[in-house]
């Protein structure tokens, strides 16, 4: 008996692995979702730019997918059964267009917050059919966060955009420093959302660290204008410069723990080079 169940469960692998929806996505941070929670033989096609290892930390992943410039046409000769997008991209696309070839679009959200991140991620892995693999990604970056909080961290940061921004509440930013367990400059100041801060803030109460991060946009020199400002030079000068690097900063999703984790060792660091004898 227990052999022809073992024979039964065999012959059930590709019926079951063929209910699995195949999926299509045109956005990067769509990307990661389904590189990260699709199964090989259901994911058909990425978009572009996740095979560029300076915007993508999963390009070599992506590599063994083919892309897709997220048009319509190309959608629909994939014969998807889910496409996950931006909503920038069904703004430019006709998702009722797509629902007449049966095609089922998801998009994904932007979350700012751990508890978002999570809802996001379950989400996608329940319209993906990969319940379970989200679950067991979900376990792990709980697991992380948590042991993150075991180390406190009372140090004041203020992130440094490559534009001369910074982020305040309600930012993918604020929701890293939170599980650092530092406290957020602009948020601090009452601030949310992304913005410029104010160079007088700065004088009157200046942080104890600076973070910047592997950001390939928003370098241009007339956008950077403010962060060559001399006080702000002087200033990150004479303070820790942290960076977040490995282009898991930007997309909002599980691989922020990635990048609290960077900070946080390099924060430790910074804790026992002030407790080691001069």
């Amino acid at each position: 008996m227990r052999a022809l169940l073992g024979l039964m469960g065999l012959f059930c692998l590709p019926a079951l692995a063929a209910q699995l929806p195949r999926v299509v996505s045109t956005n990067q941070c769509a990307d990661m979702l389904a590189l990260r929670l699709a199964a090989p033989e259901q994911l058909l096609s990425v978009s572009s730019k996740s095979r560029d290892p300076q915007l993508s930390a999963m390009a070599a992943q992506a590599q063994q997918v083919p892309i897709n410039h997220a048009s319509s046409e190309e959608i629909i000769a994939l014969h998807p059964d889910l496409v996950l997008a931006s909503r920038r991209w069904q703004s430019h696309n006709q998702a009722a267009l797509l629902r007449e070839y049966g095609i089922e679009v998801l998009v994904v959200p932007y979350p700012t917050t751990w508890a978002e991140i999570f809802a996001s991620t379950r989400l996608v892995a329940a319209k993906l059919g990969r319940v379970e693999e989200g679950e067991a990604l979900l376990a792990d970056v709980q697991a992380r966060l948590d042991r993150l909080k075991q180390q406190p961290r009372p140090l004041s940061a203020l992130y440094l955009r490559p534009n001369g921004g910074s982020a305040g509440r309600d930012t993918y930013v604020d929701t890293v420093f939170q599980a650092v367990g530092v406290v957020n400059h602009q948020a601090a100041l009452g601030r949310s959302g992304w913005g410029r801060f104010n160079i007088e803030d700065l004088v009157r109460q200046p942080p104890d660290v600076f973070v910047t991060a592997d950001m390939p946009i928003d370098k241009g020199y007339a956008k950077s204008a403010f962060s060559r400002h001399p006080f702000i030079q002087q200033l990150t000068a004479s303070r820790p410069l942290l960076r977040v690097e490995g282009n898991r900063w930007g997309c909002s999703d599980w691989q922020l723990v990635y990048s609290a984790e960077q900070l946080a060792e390099q924060m430790d660091a910074l804790s026992l080079l002030e407790q080691s004898p001069q």
